[in-house]
């Protein structure tokens, strides 16, 4: 009796050691199960920061390429720019020096208007050539800009060239060497502190002709050297209003029929910043399209290719 009771209790104190076991059992599996997650997800952690290094490393030397690239873009712009810019430096060279027209084989008509007036009626020039989307050719002298500097810088900004036609327009043959490269550099800088940069133009434009219309050839050739030392061809005309009609009323009418009359292709039409002269100018650019000219500038003119 003694035995069994002995054999009962010995079974009942053991049960428990043979749970605890297999729960400690449990909890180091599962504790294994945790260290393991946890070295793994730490593993992933740490691969996944080698990742986002990488990705950031390759962001990096992306912004990098990008730069590089619109740096190179933006060099090459200036270059074909340049490139440009000299093309057509060297193809207006072909032309004749002193020009007085363009290519005949061609329908462009240079508009070009001389001298100054004050803002009110420059700005309705400039109205007129905006309506008719024409891009002119402007000389005005150089005090005139100093004055009314802002219709310049509209002129400008609206795509018309500037040329320089001295800065007080005296007569180029009455005065020596030095005042005539005086005149020339005067011009140049008031236009540059109207327009508040350095502005380039490839044309000069005599008053009155003076020295290429009055048969004194020594003066021309000096004029003629002075303005090519400063970069500058001398333009002149061969479609003009003032001499031609200084027999007969001076009117928009006979203005606009004197212009058609005698432009053709190739010409280069010389107005001035008249009254009278700017009243003619929207007839002017429409009869030149009816008769299949287009008024456009000198650059325009002296780029063009002939037609077929």
């Amino acid at each position: 009796m003694q035995n069994q009771y002995e054999a009962r209790y010995s079974r009942r104190t053991k049960q428990p050691k043979s749970g605890y076991t297999t729960r400690l059992a449990i909890f180091l599996f599962l504790l294994a199960v945790i260290g393991v997650l946890s070295v793994f997800s730490a593993i992933q952690y740490l691969t996944m920061q080698s990742l986002q290094q990488n990705l950031d490393s390759l962001e990096n030397k992306l912004k990098n390429v990008e730069q590089e690239n619109r740096k190179l873009e933006e060099q090459y712009n200036r270059l074909y720019e340049e490139n440009e810019k000299l093309r057509k430096e060297n193809k207006m060279m072909r032309s004749e020096t002193v020009i007085e027209h363009g290519n005949r084989e061609t329908n462009k008509v240079a508009i070009t208007i001389d001298d100054g007036a004050g803002a009110v009626l420059i700005n309705r020039t400039l109205d007129y050539l905006k309506e008719y989307d024409v891009q002119a050719t402007l000389f005005p002298m150089g005090s005139w800009v100093e004055r009314e500097p802002e219709v310049w810088r509209r002129a400008v900004e609206e795509g018309h060239e500037l040329g320089n036609h001295t800065y007080s327009h005296p007569f180029l043959t009455r005065i020596n060497e030095e005042k005539v490269q005086e005149e020339l550099k005067g011009w140049q800088e008031a236009v540059s502190e109207a327009l508040g940069y350095s502005y380039q133009t490839y044309f000069f434009r005599p008053p009155y002709g003076d020295g290429f219309y009055s048969n004194r050839s020594s003066y021309t050739a000096r004029i003629k050297e002075i303005a090519a030392e400063q970069g500058m061809f001398t333009i002149l005309w061969d479609v003009e209003v003032v001499y031609a009609l200084r027999n007969q009323p001076y009117t928009p009418a006979r203005i606009t029929s004197h212009v058609l009359a005698n432009a053709r292709g190739g010409s280069i039409v010389l107005l001035h910043f008249s009254t009278a002269d700017i009243d003619a100018l929207p007839n002017i650019l429409a009869g030149l399209r009816e008769r299949g000219l287009e008024p456009c500038s000198l650059s325009e003119l002296l780029l063009a290719e002939p037609q077929t």
